[in-house]
């Protein structure tokens, strides 16, 4: 029994290590001069394990220890210590570089010597490829007796060694090793074949885990089995492992069960295994059989396939429409079934009336819209699926074809069953995955596999790290999208076929257990296996894999990403190996003996790396700490990085002899989304860096020109960190921890509030503390599954898009989003299918017995499921609902809306250039965002028509809700530019219907009725857009209905906790209604803030089109996620929207969301201050309380302005008496008034603790004062309470908060202190002007 709880150091141990290295009574072994330097200089130094000691009986500390993976000589190189260890010692023990680490130091107190056993026992647990700790001791020097070391606990525990110079008589007082043996400390473990009376003791370590085995099994069943392993063939094998404690008492820790019985043609029909030859042998120089199987796959489009110009070419030129006829007749595929023609004297005519010509002259557009670009809209265009041949070669054996000839030459085993006692350490599990490979010494490959239908042991999940995995799907063919996006980052894929499994399948190799990773410098002979690693499986594959009976040559190179890869490493390795001094290094990855030379190790990757120079302009966009030891070190950009995944479990490994070798000890990876890529195959064992939740200046998007090196043999882009859309992950080389949720989520759409909460989900160790942030290496690992249609993913993920009438594709409407940038970064600073599964199809039926989502071709089951299905615009159809959606009919809900928008708009003005006519529903600002996109694109403003429905006011609780979505005043004034432009304009005309022709899918025409005369109005078309809120998507609704969910009209109901009436069921976002309804504003909420505190979906929601911005927050509260102290229900972050409009105008709208509305005026009624300068207006909105409510951009500076999030909420006499100084025509513009320097201090990250500092400081004076019975609360005793006797604490509170984050500040903020120096010229230097490149916020934000 352990008497010490053994965990890693963090921070937050800093003063109690401090105080144990002060206190008196502790010994210590290891240099410990540096450690009295204080507490800021214990983590300075890197330290491969920091690992601390408490007592079980007291909790307090009594041991801390330091580990690392070269010893701490100064004078020695860190790559260079095997050698000096060889040519100084004579060892018995075979030492290579990964099988050791050096205990540097240890300091414990005097009574717990027992404690160092068990650090040194813990570490061989963490560390199951260590097999030796080497500790250093020095000769012996005079010196104070404080600093004597004491080595007398750690010579129990280890083996001395002294070097070759060594004499008892002439030279005793030399340097030492303690050398502490892994095996000669950690309890034994003997495994043995199992015996019919191990029964009883093997079902009592399966008990806890699965009980249901004795339920179907029977009392015996493991006698049974062995009994019938030693009379049958031999192919299964049980193992039972024993460990031997101190006492020599044995106890039986695990249970192993294997076999050889694999039916290995299933898995080479259902997978992708030729990398694994198929988990056959064979001989190429004897003889062998030979078969040939059919088998199905799936590839997954590549991005410049999908949305660009060429893509939608080459789409044409492979169907009829481009060009290729049908054998059986002269007409095309869109006349086909659209005419009734017949022969009247051998001319063909017309047999419909002239009503009907409308159509006609529309046939080409409709074949575009319908064959060409609702292609968009399938599965199949993001997914080819393809029949290929598998050559399945093995030995014969002499035996004849069969499937004894396949038994015979198998090279794979079967782990059925691996458990471990409760109190068997986890981490030993490795020793049990080499004793499997010693049990079968001729196979090199083992799988394991798990079911879904039980819940997975402990025992299954530890040994998964050692394995890589793949999917068998079920009976549909298209179940393979589901995990194809994840699959792709992983070299074991399932095949679709016809099988209906449940299970996971998970397979490793022999190297992955016995081998040894190691890194090389490159050499002139490793450039040619670089080649080939970079190339990996594409160098026997064709560019183009599109199957068609019609030969076409593509013009999409979707291997062009790779050849500039390529020829980039190709210029690097040149330039290394010529240049030495090189600012690049290039190192081989390598498995075998790592003390051997290389050309004896087997090459299995590269890594690319340089110096990072430019982490300080990173400080704007992501959240790093400018504080951290780390920054101290030398840090690396990772160029590129090529790893078999057999070998991705040896990532630490990696890491850290890459950090040996080039005294890099903080690794970045750089991804651009839109830019010259490299590829990274760690970078899932890295931490991705979250973007800023709110920036603190306007974010300038206009498009600037890309920098090269000046080496002229490598062409490599530098980014612009500041403007370019990156993707930054990072490894600081500390101990990884991994965060995940304990059940499986599915969520319904991927909207606005889908980003948010999957955002703050896989982000949920960066709390404001950030004590996981600076303790480990934070990786997410989250069981959340993702159900949107085809096509919406891609697309918000695309970046190879080009507009031709846009330069600035970030100005463009199809890029622009408009959302706050805690949700644009989810698409544009992290790519969440990095941890998401996302499944492309559409929901038929949520089964609440067997609890899961049936698609049109498959069913995924969830233990949480998220409703999230929500759509901005959804336009109401009272009849024919069920019929197929208008190829000419568009809502804007994704960015896959816009470019189809796109390509339709296209294909009107090439096919009717005259004639077309565009008519467009809505009355809202998303709704003139479309006609600004319409009117640069091309689209005359005399063709199109712009129909205003009817808003409802009058209704008091929805008149004193904040809308950012909609704004009256510049309606209006938009209105009277557009009709100017010749746009025609009706207004309070409510949609009814449209009129679809007979015999397709096309909108002739659309019926409205105006308000309130109730005429009708039909308006023809042949496209028409529709921004109409508040409906339901009906097809989500029949689903609901079915799953009998409680609906209120077109909204789900929900309690508090956003939980629906099914208690495994939450919704969440503009079609949510909470009941009863709450007294505040949930309607238009924040994203974030909904993200972090989402708690109740219930809210009664009358304009539909805020309610996705509502939730994500508060789920995460109330699901357990990430449960909050001081939880609140009502909002108090405001609610980003920004947008373009006409006149190449944008708009910014930050709107506070109401706390309070029953007490409330008007939103109209609010205290306007309006500014207009340099084509810039700016209004903020005040509250009856004076506090800013609102504020409204309309600027021509092509800029995100979250900065502005910032001031929303705060008291105007906060942001520097606002009022006041308008009052008094100081200020000119309030946009740029809120870029003054002062403004710093209000957005600083720290500033909320502050401001709660004060209030604790202020709230007993409040209460004490609103307490006095003669005291009312208008008089103004209060305030000059508040003045006079509170005034100096705040402002002392204020000066120690800028002395604390002063250098976090660009204006440097004047403190007392520096005018009281005699020398003001030091304050002067310290108060200079900001450099170049710091004058405009646009350059560093």
């Amino acid at each position: 029994m352990n008497e010490y709880d053994v965990r890693w150091a963090k921070l937050a141990d800093l003063k109690d290590i401090n105080l144990l290295i002060r206190s008196p009574g502790v010994k210590w072994f290891g240099n410990i001069r540096p450690k009295f330097h204080g507490e800021d200089s214990l983590f300075c130094s890197y330290q491969t394990h920091r690992m601390l000691a408490l007592s079980k009986v007291t909790s307090k500390l009594v041991a801390y220890a330091e580990f690392r993976n070269y010893p701490p000589v100064s004078a020695l190189p860190s790559d260079c210590w095997l050698e000096w260890l060889n040519c100084r010692y004579c060892l018995s023990m075979s030492i290579t570089w990964l099988n050791a680490l050096f205990f540097n130091f240890c300091i414990y107190k005097s009574e717990n010597t027992a404690v160092i056993p068990e650090i040194v026992e813990e570490l061989f647990y963490r560390e199951s490829r260590v097999w030796f700790l080497i500790t250093i001791r020095t000769p012996n020097v005079q010196q104070p007796s404080h600093f004597a070391e004491t080595f007398t606990e750690l010579e129990h525990i280890s083996k001395i060694f002294y070097p070759r110079e060594y004499s008892s008589e002439t030279n005793p007082n030399t340097q030492s090793l303690y050398i502490v043996h892994r095996t000669e400390l950690l309890p034994k473990i003997t495994f043995r074949k199992a015996l019919a009376e191990d029964n009883d003791d093997v079902i009592a370590i399966q008990e806890p885990e699965m009980p249901e085995l004795r339920q179907e099994l029977g009392e015996f069943y493991i006698a049974e089995e062995v009994m019938g392993q030693d009379l049958g063939d031999g192919k299964s094998l049980l193992v039972v492992a024993e460990t031997t404690n101190r006492s020599q008492e044995t106890k039986m820790a695990l249970f192993l069960w294997m076999t050889s019985d694999i039916d290995i043609r299933f898995y080479v029909r259902n997978y992708h295994l030729t990398s694994f030859g198929n988990l056959v042998k064979v001989d190429p120089s004897q003889l062998f059989h030979f078969e040939t199987m059919t088998v199905c796959s799936v590839r997954r489009r590549g991005a410049a396939s999908m949305f660009t110009t060429t893509a939608m070419e080459d789409l044409i030129a492979q169907t009829i429409l481009g060009g290729f006829q049908r054998n059986d007749s002269d007409m095309s595929v869109a006349s086909a079934g659209k005419f009734r023609l017949r022969s009247i004297n051998g001319v063909i005519v017309d047999t419909n009336g002239p009503d009907e010509n409308n159509f006609y002259m529309r046939e080409s557009v409709y074949s575009k819209f319908k064959y060409i670009v609702e292609k968009l809209r399938s599965v199949e265009y993001y997914f080819r699926f393809e029949e290929e041949i598998v050559n399945f070669m093995y030995s014969s054996n002499s035996l004849p074809d069969g499937e004894r000839a396949i038994q015979a030459a198998s090279n794979v085993f079967l782990l059925k069953c691996l458990v471990a006692s409760q109190d068997f350490a986890l981490p030993r599990l490795f020793n049990a995955m080499v004793a499997m490979f010693c049990a079968y010494p001729d196979r090199d490959y083992c799988l394991l596999v798990i079911s879904k239908r039980r819940k997975p042991i402990r025992s299954h999940i530890e040994v998964l790290q050692y394995f890589i995995v793949g999917w068998l799907p079920k009976k549909h063919v298209h179940k393979i999208i589901n995990y194809i996006q994840f699959q792709s980052m992983q070299p074991v894929v399932s095949r679709p076929s016809g099988e209906d499994n449940q299970e996971d399948v998970y397979i490793t190799h022999r190297s992955t257990i016995f081998g040894e990773i190691s890194l090389y410098k490159l050499e002139k002979e490793d450039v040619d296996e670089v080649r080939a690693l970079m190339l990996g499986n594409l160098a026997a594959e064709p560019a183009g894999s599109e199957v068609s009976s019609v030969t076409y040559c593509s013009k999409v190179n979707e291997r062009e990403e790779l050849e500039n890869e390529i020829q980039t490493l190709n210029g690097i390795m040149k330039d290394v190996l010529e240049n030495e001094f090189s600012e690049f290094a290039v190192f081989t990855i390598r498995c075998g003996n790592s003390s051997r030379p290389a050309r004896e190790n087997t090459s299995v990757g590269f890594v690319v790396l340089r110096q990072f120079h430019n982490l300080n302009k990173l400080y704007d966009h992501y959240n790093l700490s400018k504080h951290e030891f780390s920054l101290d070190r030398l840090r690396a950009e990772i160029i590129s990085l090529r790893l078999h995944p057999l070998f991705m479990v040896s990532s630490d490994l990696i890491f850290r002899d890459l950090a040996r070798k080039t005294n890099y000890y903080d690794f970045y990876f750089i991804s651009p989304l839109a830019d010259q890529k490299f590829t990274n195959d760690l970078k899932k064992k890295m931490m991705v860096v979250e973007p800023k939740p709110v920036k603190k200046a306007p974010i300038f998007f206009q498009v600037h020109q890309k920098t090269k090196q000046s080496s002229i043999s490598v062409n490599l882009n530098t980014p612009n960190y500041s403007r370019d859309h990156l993707i930054v992950y990072r490894h600081k080389l500390k101990p990884i921890k991994w965060f995940t949720n304990s059940t499986k989520l599915v969520i319904i759409g991927f909207t606005s509030v889908a980003k948010a909460f999957l955002r703050r989900l896989i982000f949920q160790w960066n709390n404001d503390n950030k004590k996981n942030l600076e303790n480990f290496t934070c990786l997410g690992w989250v069981q959340v599954t993702v159900i949107c249609r085809p096509g919406v993913v891609e697309a918000e993920y695309d970046n190879m898009f080009q507009c031709p009438y846009c330069a600035n594709t970030r100005k463009c409407y199809i890029s622009y989003k408009n959302s706050s940038c805690f949700v644009r970064d989810c698409c544009a600073r992290m790519d969440l299918r990095f941890w998401v599964h996302f499944v492309a199809g559409t929901e038929m039926a949520i089964n609440r017995e067997k609890k899961c989502v049936t698609l049109d071709s498959c069913e995924i089951p969830y233990d949480t499921l998220l409703l999230m299905c929500g759509r901005r615009f959804v336009l109401r159809q009272p009849e024919n609902c069920e019929q197929r959606e208008p190829v000419n009919f568009l809502e804007i809900n994704s960015r896959l809306s816009k470019i189809l928008l796109y390509y339709k708009v296209r294909a009107l003005l090439e096919d009717m250039p005259r004639t077309y006519s565009i008519l467009i529903y809505g009355g809202n600002l998303f709704t003139y965002e479309c006609i600004a996109f319409l009117i640069n694109h091309g689209v005359d403003c005399s063709r199109m028509v712009l129909v205003l429905p009817h808003r409802f006011t009058g209704h008091e609780a929805v008149d004193k809700q904040k809308n950012p979505f909609w704004d009256k005043n510049i309606q209006l004034i938009l209105d009277q530019i557009l009709a100017d432009s010749g746009l025609t304009i009706f207004e309070d005309y409510n949609f009814q219907h449209w009129v679809v022709h007979e015999s397709s899918d096309f909108i002739m025409g659309v019926v409205f009725q105006h308000f309130p005369s109730r005429t009708t109005m039909t308006f023809e078309c042949d496209l028409f857009i529709a921004f109409s809120e508040g409906h339901l998507y009906y097809k989500h609704k029949q689903m609901l209905q079915d799953a009998n969910i409680e609906l209120d009209g077109d909204d789900i109901v929900v309690n508090d906790c956003y939980r629906t009436n099914d208690p495994n069921i939450y919704a969440a976002g503009s079609f949510v209604q909470i009941k009863p309804e709450p007294n505040y504003q949930y309607q238009c909420t924040s994203e974030r803030e909904i993200a972090a505190k989402v708690r109740d979906p219930s809210f009664d929601f009358l304009t539909r089109s805020f309610r996705e911005y509502l939730f994500p927050r508060k789920l995460l509260h109330h699901l357990g996620i990430a449960p909050q102290k001081d939880f609140e229900d009502r909002y108090a972050e405001p609610l980003h929207f920004q947008g373009m409009l006409p006149l190449n105008y944008f708009i910014t709208k930050v709107i506070m969301p109401r706390r309070y509305l029953t007490t409330q005026l008007l939103s109209q009624l609010s205290c306007n201050l309006t500014t207009y300068k340099g084509n810039t207006f700016c209004r903020v909105g005040l509250s009856s309380h004076m506090v800013v409510e609102e504020i409204v951009v309309v600027t021509k500076q092509k800029a995100h302005l979250d900065f502005l999030q910032h001031f929303c909420g705060k008291h105007e006499l906060l942001l520097n008496n606002l009022r006041a100084r308008y009052k008094a025509k100081t200020i000119a513009s309030l946009f740029s008034f809120f870029q003054e320097p002062w403004t710093e201090l209000i957005m600083h990250d720290k500033f909320g603790d502050l401001q709660a500092v004060n209030r604790e400081l202020l709230r007993p004076m409040a209460l004490s004062t609103l307490s006095r019975v003669h005291v009312s609360a208008f008089q103004t005793v209060t305030d000059q309470d508040f003045i006079t006797l509170n005034k100096c604490y705040l402002e002392h509170n204020l000066l120690n908060f800028l002395r604390e984050h002063r250098r976090d500040f660009r204006h440097r903020f004047a403190l007392p202190e520096d005018f009281q120096m005699s020398d003001l010229t030091n304050w002067q230097h310290y108060a200079k002007a900001p450099t170049e490149g710091e004058t405009e916020p646009s350059t560093d934000c």
